[in-house]
C-alpha cells in the first residue's frame, strides 16, 4: 500500500493532515501532477474509496502555531 498526505485547514484554521492509503500500483501508474510530482487529492481519494484495502485518515498538525491554538483552547475549557 502507498499513502498521500495532504495539508489542509479546517473552518476553525486549524491545520490538519488528510492521508489516502490506496495500492502502489495505481499510485505508480497515475499521472502526477505538474510541479509537484504526486497524483491528486481526488485521484487518492477517489483510490481509497474504490480499493477494499484502501483507507483514509486526519492526523492534527503539530506546528508551532496549531500548538499555541490547542494550548489556548485547552487552559480557556479549564
Amino acid at each position: 500500500m502507498e499513502w498521500a498526505r495532504f495539508f489542509k485547514t479546517d473552518e476553525n484554521g486549524r491545520h490538519y493532515f488528510q492521508t489516502y492509503s490506496f495500492p502502489q500500483e495505481w499510485g505508480t501508474a497515475t499521472p502526477k501532477d505538474p510541479g509537484t510530482g504526486r497524483i491528486s487529492e481526488a485521484a487518492a481519494l477517489a483510490y481509497s474509496i474504490i480499493c477494499a484495502s484502501g483507507f483514509q485518515w486526519q492526523t492534527p498538525c503539530h506546528c508551532v502555531e496549531c500548538t499555541i491554538k490547542a494550548k489556548s483552547a485547552q487552559s480557556s475549557n479549564s
